[in-house]
C-alpha cells in the first residue's frame, strides 16, 4: 500500500502477481468377475466384500495421485510449459538443512539464505530456478552445525515447519496445518515428551495411544507417503506438511462403481470401477515436507 495524499485522485490499480497451473486428466479403472459355481462353495456371499476392497483400491488410487503430485512436477505460464519443481528432489538424503524454493521465499519479504555449504553450517538454502516449498532435511536437530545422523519425527522439525510457513506469510498464528504421517511417525509423537506430558498438554495421548492435534498441526495417519530414491539410504519418509491450498485435484469422472452380467463369459457377474482425475501443487508456500528416518 501507498499514502493517499491526492484530494480527488483517481482510483488505484494494484497489480496482484499470479499465475495458472496446467492439469490434465488420467483415467483409471479396476474390475472383477464374480463365478457363479465359486460362490456356491462358501457360506456367505462375498460380492458386498469384493465391491468394497475394489472401493478401497479407488480410493487409494486417489491418494497416490495427491501424494505424487505434492511433490512432482507442477506446469504453469501462458501454455502450461513452464516446469516448477519441488525445492528438494526425492534423491536427496541425510541434509541438516531447511529448503526453500526460490518461488517460494516471500518477494515482498524474502528469506534470506543462511547456508554455508563451505562450513557445513546447518540453515536455510535458497533453491533456485523455478522451484517452490520447503523442506526440513532428516538431519535437521535445530543446532548451528546440524546433526550427524538422520532423525524421525521431532519437536525441532515440527517447531521448524510451522516456523518456515510463518516466516513465509503463509499461515497466519491461528492457522491449523494438516500433517500426514505414517504409523511409525506416530510412535515418534508419542516419544516426544511435550506431547505425552500432561504438565504441556491437557489430552492425555499415551493414555489413548494417538495424537490427533498439537502445536497448531492436525496429524493424519496414511501407509501411502513415500521415502526418498537416492539408491544409496531410501529410509527418509517424506512426510508432508500442508493445508487445503496446496493442492487442486481435478476430476472428470468420480470415482464410480457398477456392476452387470456378460453374457460371453455365462452371464456371470462384472463388478466394475472407474475414475477419471488428476492433481497439481498449486501454492508452494503451503507444501512442505519433514525428511523422517523409517529405518
Amino acid at each position: 500500500m501507498t499514502e493517499d495524499a491526492t484530494l480527488y485522485g483517481d482510483n488505484p490499480n494494484s497489480d496482484i502477481s499470479h499465475d495458472r497451473r496446467r492439469i490434465g486428466l488420467k483415467d483409471y479403472e479396476l474390475g472383477k468377475y464374480i463365478d457363479e459355481k465359486d460362490l456356491k462353495r462358501v457360506l456367505t456371499d462375498p460380492m458386498n466384500a469384493y465391491t468394497q476392497a475394489l472401493l478401497s483400491s479407488g480410493k487409494r488410487k486417489i491418494d497416490d495421485i495427491i501424494i505424487d503430485r505434492i511433490f512432482g512436477e507442477a506446469y504453469t505460464g501462458r501454455s502450461g510449459g513452464t516446469t516448477v519443481t519441488f525445492s528438494r528432489a526425492a534423491s536427496s538424503t541425510r541434509d541438516t538443512n531447511i529448503t526453500i524454493g526460490n518461488l517460494s521465499k516471500n518477494d515482498a519479504n524474502p528469506v534470506v539464505d543462511t547456508y554455508d555449504a563451505s562450513t557445513a553450517k546447518n540453515g536455510i538454502d535458497i533453491v533456485a530456478g523455478n522451484t517452490e516449498g520447503f523442506s526440513i532435511g532428516a538431519n535437521y536437530d535445530g543446532t548451528p552445525t546440524g546433526g550427524a545422523t538422520p532423525l524421525g519425527l521431532t519437536l525441532e522439525k515440527l517447531k521448524a515447519a510451522r516456523r518456515t510457513m510463518l516466516r513465509l506469510e503463509a499461515i497466519g498464528q491461528d492457522d491449523v496445518v494438516n500433517c500426514f504421517l505414517t504409523s511409525t511417525q506416530f510412535n515418534d509423537l508419542l516419544g516426544i515428551e511435550e506431547i505425552i506430558n500432561s504438565d504441556y498438554a491437557v489430552r492425555k495421548s499415551l493414555a489413548e495411544g494417538a495424537v490427533t492435534t498439537f502445536m497448531g498441526f492436525r496429524f493424519i495417519q496414511t501407509e501411502r507417503l513415500g521415502l526418498n530414491s537416492d539408491g544409496a539410504n531410501d529410509d527418509e519418509r517424506r512426510v508432508i506438511v500442508a493445508t487445503p491450498k496446496a493442492l487442486k485435484m481435478s476430476v472428470g469422472t468420480a470415482l464410480k462403481g457398477d456392476v452387470w452380467r456378460v453374457p460371453a463369459k455365462k452371464n456371470i457377474p462384472y463388478i466394475y470401477f472407474k475414475l477419471c482425475a488428476e492433481a497439481s501443487r498449486m501454492w508452494g508456500e503451503v507444501t512442505g515436507e519433514i525428511r523422517c528416518l523409517e529405518a
